[in-house]
């Protein structure tokens, strides 16, 4: 290294703003959404450690038209640059990268999770630990890989042991994540949720700033999301003129069984402890309902644009004018669920606040696992921790179920099976049926649930309402963002709406 910039910290301070702001700006986790990047500065450099300073973490705030956020940055500055990475800046006679590329940063952090580390700052220390006993044990050789499908955050698989995530867009606060992990695994032993090992954190008097966690790895695990459509995809591409049988419903009505246990531990927190159940009061209720108005609203008034401006792909045209027509009727339809809950609505309680069959494992012996408790990430740290109905995670998962279905269709559709258009629909309203059926019978069971409604039809007509409200909300996004996808939410709707 040059004796002027003789480190990595040295060398960031003296990144010009207008390279870190062109680096930021190409990151698939840079995640201003709506918000146009103008200004990029470094506020806060953490030295590390590790082969004599060659590596430290960055926290960068970036300027956006929506206003500012702070971006972690771990950088590693050598000689040269790796194959295939793209460098931040140069400086003298160094070049400066994302240290995620380096495997030689990715060991050292792996290690410093198994014997935690505190590097003291000028009023705020960074901090490594361990989650309760499980400490970190990881083989001399385990490969450390990066995975390239992350958006938001960053992972690392550490050998056959642990998942690391750096979160990259940071926030002052309590991390919901670590903390409901933390709850579920190490408090309560929750079996269905992999054991939190570690955190990483800044802290100071203004309390914690989260940058990553460790948790368990479970081996030859797979998506949910994908193993949906794996285990779909025979009852879809059966023969035409056969009654296949749907795979898939003994799969979700495990996931509601798991679903419900979920929630259950999550609602058991002492008194007085962020996991406490809460009763509702009637303003809250009431505040449901007007939130599922609002979304109805909004999305109808979206819906008259992009009708006007045909946007709309025209075999869904007259679909989404009879939604257009009916928003007095989807209004009424909440209304009638308003009044019968207002004395009923149950208990709020922590719950996963993103949950869809992307955020579900299915392990090697068959049994679903539940990770990532982040909440949706454009929600603050405060919201995602907030108390909910558990039924919100419900209607999320029971969306997912449609998704599902749709995209097989489409794959059945685009295949050379010589299956007819009507086999398929048919099939597509059997199939997103029975694991709905399925699913919520694991989840209902035959014990009621201290923290749902204490009358079934009022547990129903809330999940009815949150899921309006979720399928509105997703034919919004749709017309936003992939206006060929605006039949699965208009399907739902006609769905939820009909009888």
């Amino acid at each position: 290294m040059s004796h002027d910039m003789s480190t990595a910290a040295d060398a960031a301070r003296a990144i010009e703003p207008a390279a870190l702001l062109e680096y930021i700006r190409s990151r698939r986790w840079f995640g201003a959404k709506g918000g146009a990047p103008a200004s990029a500065r470094i506020v806060d450099v953490t030295p590390l450690p590790w082969e004599d300073g060659a590596f430290a973490i960055l926290r960068v705030e970036v300027g956006t038209t929506h206003g500012a956020q702070l971006y972690q940055l771990p950088v590693a500055a050598r000689a040269g640059l790796p194959v295939g990475v793209q460098a931040i800046a140069r400086v003298g006679d160094l070049t400066l990268f994302d240290a995620t590329e380096e495997p030689a940063f990715r060991r050292e952090l792996a290690d410093v999770f198994a014997r935690g580390l505190v590097v003291e700052g000028s009023g705020e220390n960074w901090i490594v630990e361990t989650a309760g006993e499980n400490s970190l044990i990881l083989p001399p050789d385990a490969a450390i890989t990066l995975s390239r499908t992350e958006q938001s955050n960053t992972s690392m698989r550490l050998g056959s042991v642990a998942i690391l995530k750096l979160y990259r867009k940071l926030e002052r606060g309590i991390n919901p994540e670590i903390e409901t992990a933390a709850f579920l695994t190490i408090e309560r032993e929750f079996p269905h949720t992999p054991v939190l090992l570690g955190s990483m954190r800044w802290e100071n008097s203004d309390g914690p700033m989260v940058g990553g966690m460790l948790q368990e790895l479970v081996p030859e695990a797979r998506d949910g999301w994908v193993y949906a459509l794996e285990a779909g995809r025979p009852y879809f591409m059966a023969p035409r003129n056969t009654e296949p049988r749907n795979a898939f419903g003994e799969d979700a009505a495990q996931l509601g069984r798991i679903t419900r246990a979920m929630h259950e531990v999550l609602a058991s927190g002492d008194e007085g402890t962020a996991f406490t159940a809460e009763p509702v009061s009637r303003r809250s209720a009431e505040a449901w309902a007007e939130r599922a108005r609002a979304q109805i609203g909004s999305t109808i008034v979206l819906l008259e644009r992009q009708l006007q401006a045909r946007a709309l792909p025209g075999d869904r045209l007259e679909e989404g004018k009879i939604v257009a027509r009916r928003r007095d009727h989807y209004i009424a339809l909440v209304d009638d669920i308003a009044g019968h809950i207002a004395a009923d609505p149950g208990l709020c309680i922590r719950h996963h606040g993103d949950y869809h069959l992307g955020q579900v494992l299915r392990t090697a012996s068959g049994e679903f696992m539940i990770i990532d408790f982040e909440g949706e990430p454009a929600r603050t740290l405060e919201e995602r921790r907030r108390r909910q109905s558990g039924l919100r995670d419900v209607a999320g998962m029971l969306r997912s179920f449609s998704y599902a279905a749709a995209v097989l269709a489409g794959e059945a559709r685009e295949g050379r099976h010589g299956i007819d258009p009507g086999t398929i629909e048919l099939r597509t309203g059997r199939w997103e049926r029975d694991a709905r059926k399925s699913f919520l019978h694991g989840y209902f069971g035959d014990e009621p649930a201290d923290f749902l409604p204490r009358e079934p039809d009022n547990a129903r007509r809330l999940l009815s309402l949150f899921e309006i409200e979720k399928v509105f909300y997703e034919l919004s996004y749709e017309l936003n963002h992939r206006p060929d996808w605006v039949g699965i939410p208009l399907r739902g709707i006609a769905r939820l709406t009909t009888g």
